[in-house]
C-alpha cells in the first residue's frame, strides 16, 4: 500500500489555497522524505513545499507548462538536500485526472527525476473542484519504470484529512449515522487503512465498533488463543470458540456484520520485529496490557509518522473498594509520545525483551508475579468508546482530540461515580530517547 502524508497540514493548506485561488493553471511543489519503499508502494511523507509563481508559468498553444529557471531551481533544492520530489497543478475543471497534455510530460519527466534524485519515487498530481489524484513512479530492482496511484494522501492534524477518499457509495445501513459524522468523514473511514494490536479485552470491542462504523480496511495483530478466562470480557468469542485465535475470531465476526470488511489477521508483536505490516497503515490502535510491546508500538508509530490511539485499562483490587480505571493517549506526528509522557515502565519493558528462561528466574525472585490482571467487560467498553469517540472528533473534524483522557469508576467518598476527563499535556521532550530524533 502507498501513501503521501502531509504531517504538517499548514503545507497542505498553502497548496491548495496556491491552486485554488488561481483564475489559471498553477503549480506547487512538495519536498518528500521516503519513511518506506516496499513492494506495495512507497510511503512519503512532505517535508517542505515550494509553490510555483505564476510569473513563473509560460504558456503557449498546448497549454500551461513551468519555466526553465524554476524547474532547475526546484531540482536543484531537490537534488542539494536529498528529498524527493512531488508536483502538483490544477485543473480548472473536473474531474481530478491527468490529460492527454499532462501525459505526453509526465513520463519523462519522471525518470529524468528519478535519475537526478537517485531513485527516490517521483510524485505528480493533479487538484479539480476539491478533489485530487496523485500517482508514484519509481525504479525496481531491475530498473524498469513502475507506476501507480497512491492508496491515501492523508493530512495529518487536529483533523484527519483523506484527500483522495472516494465518495461514499450509498448504503442504507450507515443511514442513522451520516447525519452525524458526515459524507466526506464517511468516506475516510472506508479508505483508511488502520491495525489494531491486541484482539483481547479492548481489541475485541475496537474490532466490531470497527466494523459496525464502516472501516473497510483492517489489520489484527494477535497470536493468542481463546480461554475460559477470556470469555467474561472477549465479545467477539463464545464457548464454542475456545482454543481458536483471537485474531480468526474477530475477523469472522467483524464480517459476519459487514461483508464487504477486509480483515487481515498477523502475529503478535516482537521485541525486535520490524513488523512492516504497520509501516503502510493509516492509523494504529493499541490494545495491549503490557508496557512491553506497547513502546515497541510507540517506536514504529514515531518512526513511521503514523498516528498511534493507545488504550489502557487497569484494576487494583488490594484497596477496598477496588481501583478501577483507564486512560486514552492519541500521538500524532510531531506530538509528545508515550515516552515523553512518561507512561512506560521501563522494568516491565525490560522483563519483557528476556528469554522465556529468564522471565521464570526473574518470577522466582519476585520480579513480576506473573499473574494476570483483573479485568472485567465495562471498564474495557467505556474506555474503548472514550478512545472511539476522540477518533471521530478527530475523522469528522467536530472538534480537536483530547490527547490524553483519565477515566476513573470508582471516584472518592464525597462524590462517588464514574469521572471521565481530559488531561493538559505538555509538550514533547526535547531528549526523549523515542522521539526527539523526529
Amino acid at each position: 500500500m502507498s501513501t503521501l502524508k502531509f504531517t504538517n497540514p499548514v503545507h497542505w493548506a498553502r497548496i491548495e489555497r496556491h491552486l485554488a485561488e488561481a483564475a489559471g493553471e498553477r503549480f506547487a511543489f512538495a519536498f518528500t522524505r521516503t519513511l518506506s519503499n516496499s513492494g506495495h508502494g512507497p510511503i512519503l511523507e512532505v517535508a517542505d513545499i515550494a509553490p510555483i509563481d505564476d510569473d513563473d508559468v509560460e504558456h503557449d498553444h498546448n497549454g500551461c507548462y513551468l519555466a526553465d529557471q524554476a524547474l532547475d531551481r526546484i531540482h536543484n533544492h531537490a537534488a542539494a538536500t536529498g528529498l524527493g520530489l512531488a508536483e502538483f497543478h490544477n485543473h480548472r475543471t473536473g474531474p481530478a485526472a491527468f490529460s492527454r497534455t499532462d501525459e505526453t510530460a509526465l513520463a519523462p519527466m519522471a525518470e529524468y527525476v528519478l535519475d537526478l534524485l537517485g531513485g527516490a519515487p517521483y510524485v505528480a498530481a493533479v487538484w479539480a473542484d476539491g478533489h485530487i489524484h496523485a500517482d508514484w513512479w519509481r525504479h525496481d530492482a531491475h530498473g524498469q519504470t513502475q507506476r501507480a496511484a497512491f492508496d491515501t494522501l492523508t493530512v495529518l492534524g487536529d483533523q484527519l484529512r483523506v484527500l483522495n477518499a472516494p465518495a461514499v457509495v450509498a448504503d442504507e445501513r450507515f443511514a442513522r449515522q451520516l447525519p452525524l459524522l458526515g459524507q466526506v468523514a464517511q468516506a475516510a473511514i472506508a479508505s483508511m487503512r488502520v491495525a489494531v494490536v491486541g484482539a483481547g479485552g479492548t481489541g475485541s470491542h475496537v474490532a466490531l465498533n470497527f466494523a459496525y462504523l464502516g472501516f473497510r480496511n483492517v489489520r489484527v495483530l494477535d497470536d493468542d488463543v481463546v480461554e475460559v478466562t477470556n470469555l467474561n470480557r472477549l465479545i467477539t468469542a463464545e464457548r464454542a470458540d475456545l482454543d481458536s485465535p483471537k485474531a480468526l475470531i474477530a475477523r469472522r465476526r467483524m464480517r459476519a456484520i459487514d461483508p464487504l470488511i477486509n480483515v487481515t489477521c498477523h502475529p503478535a508483536l516482537t521485541v525486535d520485529g520490524d513488523h512492516p505490516e504497520l509501516h503502510d497503515v493509516d492509523l494504529i490502535i493499541g490494545c495491549l496490557d503490557h508496557d512491553g510491546p506497547r513502546q515497541r508500538l510507540n517506536q514504529i508509530a514515531v518512526s513511521t509518522r503514523t498516528p498511534y490511539l493507545d488504550i489502557a485499562t487497569g484494576v487494583d483490587n488490594s484497596t477496598k473498594p477496588a481501583a478501577l480505571g483507564g486512560r486514552v493517549i492519541f500521538v500524532l506526528p510531531g506530538t509528545p509520545c508515550l515516552t515523553c509522557l512518561d507512561e512506560l515502565d521501563s522494568a516491565e519493558i525490560a522483563r519483557w525483551a528476556k528469554s522465556d528462561t529468564q522471565q521464570d528466574l526473574d518470577r522466582l525472585h519476585s520480579y513480576g508475579t506473573g499473574d494476570p490482571n483483573p479485568s472485567v467487560i465495562y471498564l474495557n467498553g467505556l474506555t474503548v468508546n472514550a478512545a472511539l469517540t476522540e477518533l471521530a472528533a478527530w475523522i469528522t473534524g467536530a472538534r480537536r482530540p483530547a490527547r490524553y483522557i483519565d477515566i476513573d469508576l470508582v471516584g472518592n467518598s464525597a462524590t462517588p461515580g464514574i469521572r471521565i476527563g481530559p488531561r493538559q499535556v505538555k509538550g514533547r521532550d526535547p531528549g526523549c530517547i523515542s522521539c526527539a530524533a523526529d
